[in-house]
Parts: structure tokens; sequence; C-alpha cells
């Protein structure tokens, strides 16, 4: 960082100053402080610090003097010298003092000084110079050290450039940092030369920020064919080549996260990410929430693919989930367990945040609706037996529950589930996601004959035909078939290219708004009025080996 840029101003003739004396130890000090040679510099200016005898040169010694002091590391000599130089007269060139005086206050550690002494600069050069230096010295400073200052000095765009960069490297941010970030967005990007607002086009642009090495790799050549992430992609590749094939006219650039909040912050400053239509993605919660922030300020929808928490997108307008929230899928079960003639209900949950949350809210709602829980577990695989042994299922005197409710996706807990209920014969409804119609250890007609009922989750319509033809498809792209990841991403995909487009406009809500329900291309559907996650949560289970949805 270059301080001090208008040194060379101050290398005026001296003659009109101080004829009759001799400068030459002045002149030597001056060439001594660029060379870096400092304490031998200040000896020599010190005879000219006398104002008496050398009037106005002595001030230009004395900012010299200071200037010698500050890169000699002696903070507090620099800052007397240039204080009193400051408040002794009226110097021509007080600018220049007031810049390193600024950079003098930063450099020990008072940065409401520093702040007003930049402030206070007049001329427009050396301040943009100032709100610089102001940046270089605040970035590693707190988000609530920085908000103090922005209330005080929300001119300088230094300061307004690392608050905005430290809270776009926060997981969250509260109700206040959101109204800060709100404000200075603008300024920011702006007047900091980041770019002027993006004028809108036909084209349908789409940001897909994915952590692809979610595992600690590098680079595309790093990723296996079992990578999870890599799968959601090609599905939302194959639908990106679809819509362009019917004439949507889309643009889409893919950025990795890395699992890295430094590439997160990276990607967010990438100027296509503020021309985007739509993000898709990321995933993860911490990602998820600096993007959703990014999202609010820049009024982009921005969807995470496969997640049904909305802890980090709740407070944000413009962020969705692709999936029903969790709430969503507990009404949904709470409704479906109002059908049944008794009211008892066993619950388990694994271990995963999505299934807790789960667990408490169908909880609470069910205490509130009329439904008694008599039995709630957190399953491992272990104790999958013991719980189900505690309701009495098979015994004589008959089971102590009318129907189970089971959340959780892990083939684990499935597995022994449905070597208990099928030994059990109980016949009792068991309520389940529909993750386990993809399970491999189970087939159909044992999940039919033991009456077990599916919460719908973005399910997959395994009998429509459209589904097979996409398999062959994908199967001939890419030497496999795809995984329920590839469905994932591609039915987001491609209801986002029917929802916004040329034809169609580009506000996302209020184009899900009017369409209220929508059949997906492989999915049973999907339906977005008014709410943020898809609210269509069908109750789906087997019949003669066909998925199909419940009756309301």
């Amino acid at each position: 960082m270059k301080l001090f840029l208008f040194v060379a101003c101050l290398l005026f003739p001296l003659a009109s100053l101080i004829a009759q004396e001799d400068t030459t130890n002045y002149q030597r000090a001056i060439r001594l402080i660029d060379q870096g040679t400092h304490d031998e510099a200040m000896e020599l200016l010190r005879p000219y610090l006398d104002e008496e005898r050398y009037g106005n040169l002595s001030g230009y010694a004395r900012y010299h003097f200071a200037r010698a002091a500050y890169e000699n590391r002696q903070y507090e000599l620099a800052k007397n010298v240039l204080a009193e130089l400051l408040e002794r007269s009226a110097w021509e060139r007080a600018d220049e003092a007031r810049y390193l005086l600024a950079l003098t206050h930063f450099q020990l550690s008072a940065p409401s000084e520093a702040l007003r002494q930049v402030d206070a600069i007049r001329d427009e050069s050396l301040k943009r110079e100032a709100h610089e230096a102001s940046y270089e010295f605040l970035k590693i400073s707190s988000s609530s050290l920085l908000s103090l200052q922005y209330a005080a000095y929300p001119e300088n765009l230094g300061l307004v450039m690392a608050l905005k960069e430290k809270l776009e490297s926060q997981r969250s941010l509260s109700s206040s940092e959101q109204e800060i970030y709100q404000e200075i967005r603008n300024a920011a990007y702006t007047q900091m030369g980041n770019g002027d607002k993006i004028a809108p086009d036909e084209v349908l642009d789409v940001a897909v920020v994915l952590p692809f090495n979610y595992d600690g790799g590098s680079g595309v050549n790093s990723l296996q064919k079992n990578n999870f992430v890599l799968q959601l992609y090609q599905g939302i590749m194959m639908a990106f080549e679809e819509a362009k094939a019917r004439g949507v006219a889309v643009n889409f650039q893919t950025f990795d996260t890395e699992r890295s909040a430094e590439k997160v912050s990276q990607i967010l400053r990438d100027p296509f990410l503020r021309k985007a239509d739509v993000i898709l993605g990321p995933i993860y919660p911490e990602e998820t929430a600096e993007v959703a922030a990014f999202a609010q300020i820049y009024e982009i929808p921005q969807i995470n693919p496969l997640s049904n928490i909305d802890d980090n997108i709740r407070d944000f307008r413009y962020s969705y989930l692709f999936r029903p929230s969790v709430q969503a899928l507990s009404q949904k079960v709470i409704d479906y367990c109002r059908r049944f003639e008794g009211n008892r209900v066993a619950l388990a949950y694994s271990g995963a945040s999505r299934d807790e949350q789960l667990a408490g809210m169908f909880t609470e709602m069910a205490r509130r609706s009329g439904l008694e829980i008599v039995n709630s577990q957190k399953l491992s695989t272990r104790e999958t037996r013991e719980f189900f042994e505690s309701l009495g299922l098979g015994n004589e005197e008959g089971a102590s529950v009318d129907v189970i409710v089971i959340f959780s996706d892990d083939p684990n807990i499935a597995s022994p589930t449905f070597a208990l209920v099928e030994s059990l014969e109980s016949g009792i409804p068991v309520v389940v996601m529909e993750s386990w119609l993809y399970f491999n250890f189970a087939n159909y007609e044992m999940m039919e004959s033991q009456n077990f009922h599916f919460v719908g989750n973005n399910t997959v319509d395994f009998t429509d035909e459209k589904l097979t033809e996409f398999r062959e498809r994908f199967l001939e792209k890419f030497n496999e078939y795809p995984s329920s990841f590839v469905y994932m991403g591609y039915d987001l995909t491609d209801m986002v290219s029917r929802v916004i487009n040329a034809a169609s406009g580009f506000d996302f809500q209020e184009n899900l708004n009017r369409k209220g329900f929508q059949e997906g291309n492989l999915t049973f559907g999907f339906d977005f009025s008014n709410v943020k996650y898809n609210n269509y949560v069908p109750i789906l289970r087997l019949e003669e080996g066909v998925l199909t949805i419940e009756e309301e």
C-alpha cells in the first residue's frame, strides 16, 4: 500500500521559503528517509523544527520528522509531532499531516481517532487514499467495532467495504446487522468501483453454488462418481440442456464452495452473482446462511436443493427450500395420523438435525391436536429392536399403539425396522420417509403387505413413463443409472426454468403464486404458493406394486 502519495508535493523549491539559510541537511534528510535511514534523518531535521528561525520550513521539517518516526515504528513520537504541528499553526499542507496522523492512530489501535482524522481531510484525492488505508487497517476488525464506527463515519468507503466483507463472512446476521448490510451494499459496490446496477435482460442467468469438494479435495478431477453433489449437478446440467432445447435462453455458471467460508466470500464478489436471476445452492447450513444474506441484499431467489431445515433462511425473503420444510412435513403427518381410529402414536427418530427437529415439532403439534405420544425415542441401529418390543407388537394382550411414525433416512435404521415389522406381523400402520423406497434391501411386495406409508419429500414417481425415458437418457450420457440426487437436481432446475424465463417474466415468487400446484417432470409435484418451500407433501403407499397417493 502506498502510504505517502503526496510526499513529492512537499519537495518544492526551498529558496522561496528561506533563501538566506543553508538547507543542505534538510534536503539530505529527505533523501535518507526515502532510503530507509530514519534515525540519521531525524537528527538532521531537528534544527529545522525551530519555527522562529526557519519559519514555514519548520512545518515541513516537522512533517518529515514525523514521517521518519512513523516508518521507524516510533508511533507515539510521530503522533505527538503531528498533533503539535496541526495545533500550532494553520499549516498549508494540513491534509497531508491529518492523513499521516490517521495512519499513526491506526497503528496505535485507536480507530476512532484515526477515522476522525480521515473525516477531516478535504482533498478528494488524498481522501480516497485515506479510505483505502482505512480498509487495509480495519478489515481484520470485529463486526461490532466496525458497526459502531460506521454509525459515526458512514462516508468512509474503506470502512464500509471492511464492514460489508465482515458481515458476509459471518454464518448468521442479527436483525440490526441485516439492516446495516442492506444500507451499505450499494455504496460499497458502486462507490468502490465494483460495478453499477446490472441491467435486466431476456436471458435466464443461473449461478450454481455447490460444495463439490465437500470432503477436502480440489478441482473437478478429484471428484468420484459417488459424489452426491456431482450427481446433483448432473441432473441440473441435463435440465439446462433440455430447457435450451425448448427455446429458453439460459446462461449458467458453476461455483465450488469447497466447504470454505473464505471461498464463499470470494464467490459472492464475482460479478455474475449480482447479475444472476436465481442461485441454486448451497447445501450446508453455514454456507446457506451467507448466500441467503447476499441474496436478500440483491433480491435474487436462492434455493437450497436438498434441505428440509429452514433455520438459516427463515428471515430472508428471497431464500427457498426446494423440499418441504420441517413444519410442512410435521403438519402433514399429524393430519394423516388423525385419520386413524386410535390416537396413540409411537415416535422414533434418528440423531440427524432434521429428524430431531421433526420429532420436536411433531410432538408439539401432536399434543395440540389431541394425539397421544405413547413412546418417543431417538434410535440407533441397536435400539430399534428395543423400541418395537416396548410397543407390545405381536403380544396377545394387544399393542399399546395405533400408529408408528419413524423420522429417519438412515438405512441402518430402516433395515432392522423392515425385518421386525415383518416378523411381528402386527398390521399397525408405519409412517416413514419416502427415502425408504430407495433402499435395495426391501422389496415393494413386503412394504405393501406390512402397511408402510411414505411421507412425500419431493418423491419421484417411479411409475411414470417419463422417469423411464429419463433413466435411459442418463444411462446413455453417463454410463450409469441416475441416483436420487440426480432426480432432485433435474426437477429443481426444470421447475425453475419453467417458472422464470423471458416469456413468463423473472418475478419468482409472483410466478409461483400464479402457478399454484405444479406437476413435476419426474416427481409428484410442487406447491410454493405464498410459501418459501414445497408445501405439497403427499402420503404415499404401494398398491399392487404401484406407488400411489393416498386419498386426503
